[in-house]
């Protein structure tokens, strides 16, 4: 089942060459939820922003965390849970 969360989020980053971002661990609802893996990313725009999107397991559920390079605010746009 897939929820709408769009909650600010904490995000621990590791930034690459050029501008790879890949996130590694985020912290939602007083737990830190470490990232096991990417599973998929995309660009999209909002306005003058470019938002990051993140598809991302913690080995139990997928969620999107999306970053906006006009507010530099990381979002949990939403979870999908396993069941």
């Amino acid at each position: 089942m897939i929820t709408p969360i769009n909650e600010p989020v904490k995000v621990g980053v590791v930034f690459g060459n050029g501008r790879k971002i890949r996130p590694v661990w985020f912290k939602w609802q007083g737990k830190q939820h470490r990232i096991q893996s990417i599973t998929y990313t995309w660009t999209s725009r909002r306005g003058r922003a470019v938002l990051y999107h993140f598809y991302v397991t913690d080995g139990a559920n997928l969620y999107e965390l999306c970053y906006n390079t006009e507010t530099f605010v990381w979002e949990l746009a939403q979870v999908e849970v396993e069941g």
